[in-house]
């Protein structure tokens, strides 16, 4: 039905339409604005060409750039890092060693490295550091538009601008070129094997030979082909270029309006001609690909395995319904540049188009856009590459083929990017070591001065490419971005200085410790020092070499903290308020000035007078809590009058009540900055302060928190808005004291070690301007105070992230995304752990009586938590993880909880491991989500159907363990769960696994049996899982049977089955080794 609907609306009959004389204005200028039906929704991008799975012995071979010494050491400081994974940026550092990445985020002994003279140490001042880019239809022979003077070219003249050519691909930021044809038989061989043996500089290069044309061709006609006809000439002219060298071999299926009289609507090849072609190359472990733009051409490939189609602007709802069924088997390189530039610009250098070529081309670019768009909402994998090297696309202009993507093709700008990195090192079938910013790859990498995501056009401007690197190689670089020796030396001065300040206690006469709360790149909260000078954070810990994780320890803390590691720059962290969970106890109109201003401003609903008599106090609700550089959001349906305050916030060391002012001093821990945002209408119209002080974001609260001995008695407060400054008072100018505030209020109540008190803001407000300026999106507020740094937030016209509200919850359990241990995610309390440091994920979901504890034997025999950042976590009612008794929990509630659990943890898709029960999650959760889940694994899987019989028989073991408790039923599940090996030889194993199910919550595991009972009506989607899936099971597990498992696997499109011998269903348990190397021969391929 969806192919129907979008034959009939866009590809129409498949007949052209009625040719037209002219291009009218309106359809240039309509060109922006083509694509409207076919924008994708936002979310995780798409990066279909994981799901491109070519025969393993078609792959290239892997060629090698010389001339990296293995000692050679690069350290790049301070980048944002799009690492090509799908993830968004983050701030870090990047360590080369050799031809390889072998750090990202967070370097270790980082200033051991930066002292070290011998590294070559770059500055990346906030700068992109992006994998380089790479180009899948190629022409480095090709450099004019005039095709006979091309062709008259001595190959002497020839080799050299074909050289130039590969260095302007590399000047370009291309470190990545697929070879679409060679104007001579062997220039693209020579220059390939020039640059592997570093005599050239140039791009890594999959070699071609000169295309195989048609005999009417006129390219080949000219000598820059091969024409050929009929199998054996086919065979022949294809095992010649492979015996040249070529990597791969190209066949011109239809013809190019600009290559008369060959129509781009027609094929010229038979089936028979191009079945033998792919025969041949593919007996030979080589690829074919083709210029395709026919619509028959298309369906010729598909049909006979052709497996990289270029261009496919014809292609028709057939055609589109074939590359949907083979999508794991084609890469379609669209080169949509070459039909905008040939329309709209070729003239301008000379080219002379007849009518019938300009209306050929402009029906193609318009089809194209369209058919094109819909592949990449179908999930065909498309590729950029431009067919550079015509005088109209010269070399060098490869990039504009990116925003192209995101202009016409339905393509965000991350997928655009993403396509143009990891996506061209799929088609070297390099995948796992070319194309992304992540330890273990090819250290093949640009810094551009800019963000592509923000302005994907900043990669056509090469100034902007200020660092390009190859092979770990330098190929292009400024002197200023390097770290001078001075430099190195103050660094290292300004780290030596802060392990001397954290050492032992902090007076008024030493460096302060400067407390910030931050989140390591494991997500793992931290508390450090922060010096504001060298922009480094000192990690703390406890006495005891616990790291110290919230403010709250430091404060109850009796002893002072200690340094624990070198330090590490703050952009590599992600900064959190410095303490949160608690609301803002908040002062009103404790400026004189201010509280005249806002007598005087109409928004001051009070009948009172200007100065109060008594402090005036409210609240703000813990969830308004957000960091510096977090965003200030305005929303339009809420407040047209946000307005900024500039406060001191007063940090409580210990708990009192009825402090006396004279005492009250005793009770200041320190000091913090506090931005008390007001939506300023709310809180007149509403006659208090409470809800037009609460919103989302309107508290944001850092960088630092300052203990008080470390600040002087008169801190001054300064607020800007983009610079202009509008506050400016001292404490000195406060009506109440802090003193006078804390006695307050104390009177009644208990103020507790922790609490957080704003004590109110100077004039100077929005509302006090002349004429009142409220807050704009785009506006940045500043806040300094004496000693404390200053607290900088952008205004902007969108709905906040969720993930700085999170981090205040009701609850004391609940951690901040990414930590480890009981938090909150939504309503429920998870216990979750997490391991590793590698970029991609792995959530591990176990089965009915598991825990996280289920997965340790595997973790601890495998590399996993080296390769990975490792997901644990306890399904609700099970390990830690606690099931209120109200909860009703199903299969689909625990997909559900899967769900929230990916929102709060992770923004990209992961690999999922599930056992027993959890395979039914992961597969609910798959279906419904697919775009989150790159491969799964399931070991010893439920029965899927679940049988019906199932239903009694869970609901007896639920009523057993609720009667009886867990012994009802361990040592049962235990024995039947392990095989006659383990239980005899691997007496521990069969221990552990009882010492599991003994530690389970028997409501917990009697609402899993009911949920696994009723299952047996539970439907799932299998059709969905496309990804890769793996099924291991062992050769005993009486609850998965082979069979079973077997039947499971022919149910999912990309399946495979591996059974261990001498297992039963707990598997990994029973032999980690074996299941982890099935699991890791999974993930390498």
């Amino acid at each position: 039905m969806e192919g129907e609907v979008f034959a009939q609306n866009v590809l129409g009959d498949g007949k052209p339409p009625k040719a037209q004389s002219t291009l009218s204005t309106k359809t240039v200028n309509s060109v922006n604005t083509l694509q409207s039906s076919f924008t994708i929704s936002l979310g995780k991008p798409r990066k279909p060409w994981e799901n491109v799975h070519f025969d393993a012995a078609l792959k290239p071979k892997d060629y090698q750039i010389k001339g990296t010494p293995e000692h050679s050491t690069i350290l790049i400081l301070d980048v944002n890092i799009f690492d090509s994974t799908g993830s968004s940026p983050f701030r870090g550092d990047v360590l080369i060693r050799g031809e390889r990445i072998t750090h990202v985020g967070t370097i270790p002994n980082i200033e051991e490295l930066i002292a070290d003279t011998k590294v070559k140490v770059v500055q990346g001042r906030g700068r992109t550091l992006m994998s380089g880019l790479g180009d899948a239809h190629t022409h480095l022979s090709w450099n004019s538009g005039d095709i006979p003077a091309l062709a008259g070219l001595g190959v002497e003249e020839h080799t050299l601008l074909t050289a130039r050519s590969a260095q302007t691909a590399l000047d370009s930021g291309y470190t990545m070129c697929f070879g679409a044809a060679s104007a001579q038989d062997r220039l693209d061989v020579v220059v390939r094997d020039a640059i592997n043996s570093g005599k050239l500089p140039g791009p890594r290069y999959l070699a071609n030979c000169k295309e195989i044309v048609s005999p009417q061709d006129a390219v080949g006609q000219n000598g820059l082909a091969v024409t050929a006809s009929g199998p054996d000439e086919m065979r022949t002219t294809v095992n010649r270029h492979i015996d040249l060298g070529a990597d791969t071999v190209k066949l011109t299926m239809s013809g190019e309006e600009i290559c008369e009289p060959l129509s781009s609507e027609k094929c010229y090849y038979t089936d028979e001609e191009t079945a033998a072609c792919v025969e041949v190359a593919h007996g030979r472990g080589r690829r074919l690909c083709a210029h395709a733009r026919a619509r028959d051409s298309v369906k010729m490939c598909v049909k006979h395995g052709v497996d990289i189609i270029f261009h496919a602007s014809w292609t028709d709802n057939e055609g589109l319904e074939m590359l949907v069924k083979h999508k794991d088997k084609h890469i379609v390189v669209p080169a949509i540049n070459w039909l905008y530039a040939t329309l709209y610009e070729s003239e301008q250098y000379g080219y002379r188009m007849s009518e019938e070529e300009r209306d050929g081309y402009a029906r193609e670019f318009e089809h194209a856009k369209k058919v094109l768009s819909e592949m990449h909402r179908r999930g065909i994998t498309k590729i950029r590459g431009g067919d550079y090297g015509f005088a109209w696309t010269p070399h060098g202009t490869y990039a504009r083929d990116l925003e192209h993507f995101v202009k016409w093709l339905g393509f965000t700008p991350m997928e655009s990017l993403l396509a143009a990195t990891a996506g061209v090192a799929s088609i070297f079938m390099r995948g796992d070591e070319l194309g992304q910013v992540t330890p273990g790859y090819f250290a093949d990498c640009i810094l551009v001065d800019g963000n592509p995501l923000e302005n994907i056009g900043v990669l056509q401007d090469h100034s902007r490419l200020n660092l390009i690197l190859i092979n770990g190689r330098i190929h292009k670089a400024s002197q200023k971005d390097f770290m001078t020796s001075d430099e190195r030396k103050s660094r290292a001065e300004a780290a030596r200085s802060v392990h001397t300040a954290v050492k032992g206690h902090s007076t008024p006469s030493q460096k302060p410790i400067n407390y910030v709360a931050y989140a390591e790149s494991t997500g793992e909260s931290r508390v450090g020092h922060f010096d504001l000078d060298s922009q480094l954070v000192t990690p703390l810990s406890l006495p005891s070499g616990a790291p110290l994780q919230t403010l709250y320890q430091v404060i109850d803390l009796q002893e002072d903290p200690v340094a624990n590691g070198p330090p590490i720059p703050v952009q590599s962290t992600a900064l959190l308020p410095p303490i949160c969970g608690r609301d803002i106890i908040a002062v009103g109109k404790n400026y004189m000035d201010h509280a005249k201003e806002f007598h005087a401003s109409g928004y001051d609903s009070s009948d009172k007078a200007a100065q109060p008599s008594h402090p005036v106090i409210f609240t703000k609700r813990s969830t308004s809590i957000v960091p510096t550089g977090a965003n200030i959001v305005l929303d339009p349906q809420f407040t047209e009058t946000l307005d900024y305050e500039g406060e001191i916030g007063v940090i409580i060391g210990k708990s009192g009540r009825h402090i006396r002012e004279k005492d009250a001093s005793n009770y200041v821990w320190g000091y913090t900055i506090i931005n008390d945002v007001t939506a300023r209408e709310v809180q007149r119209d509403h006659k208090q302060f409470y809800l037009g002080k609460s919103g989302d974001t309107y508290c944001p609260m850092g960088p630092i928190a300052v203990p008080a001995t470390s600040l002087p008695e008169k801190l001054r407060l300064q607020t800007f808005i983009n610079g202009e400054k509008r506050q400016d008072a001292t404490t000195d100018d406060l009506i109440f004291s802090i003193a006078r505030l804390i006695s307050t209020i104390s009177m009644g109540a208990t103020i507790q070690a922790g609490d957080v008190i704003a004590t109110g803001t100077p004039a100077g407000v929005g509302f006090g301007q002349t004429p009142p300026t409220f807050l704009k999106a785009g506006d940045v507020v500043e806040v300094t105070v004496t000693g404390l740094g200053t607290l900088r937030n952008q205004v902007i016209l969108k709905k906040p992230n969720s993930i700085f509200t999170e981090l205040q919850d009701e609850s004391n359990n609940s951690g901040p995304p990414g930590t480890s241990g009981l938090t909150r995610i939504n309503s429920k309390i998870v216990n979750v752990e997490i391991s590793g440091r590698g970029q991609s994920h792995v959530i591990f979901v176990h089965g009915l009586g598991g825990s996280t504890e289920f997965y340790t034997p595997l973790l601890k025999s495998t590399s996993l938590e080296k390769l990975f950042k490792c997901i644990r976590y306890d399904i609700e009612g099970h390990g830690q993880s606690p099931t209120d008794a109200t909860s009703n929990i199903s299969i689909p509630s625990y997909a559900a909880d899967l769900a929230a659990l990916f929102r709060h943890i992770t923004d990209q898709p992961s690999v999922l491991v599930a056992h027993s029960m959890g395979s039914l999650i992961a597969l609910y959760f798959a279906a419904q989500h697919p775009e989150c889940v790159q491969k799964v694994i399931l070991l010893g899987p439920a029965r899927y159907p679940v049988p019906m019989a199932a239903t009694d028989g869970q609901n007896k073991r639920a009523r057993a363990v609720r009667a009886e408790g867990m012994s009802a039923v361990a040592e049962t599940v235990a024995t039947n769960g392990t095989s006659d090996k383990t239980r005899a030889t691997k007496i521990s194993a069969y221990s552990a696994v009882k010492a599991i199910l003994m530690g389970q919550d028997p409501e917990g595991y009697a609402k899993a049996c009911a949920a696994l009972g009723e299952a047996a009506v539970l439907e799932i989607d299998l059709s969905k899982l496309t990804m890769p899936v793996l099924i291991v099971t062992g050769k005993e597990d009486k609850v998965s049977p082979v069979a079973a498992c077997r039947s499971l696997c022919e149910m999912l499109p990309d399946a495979k089955l591996d059974v261990i011998e001498g297992v039963g269903h707990w598997s990994v348990i029973e032999d980690p080794v074996a299941v982890g190397d099935a699991v890791a021969r999974f993930l390498k391929t």
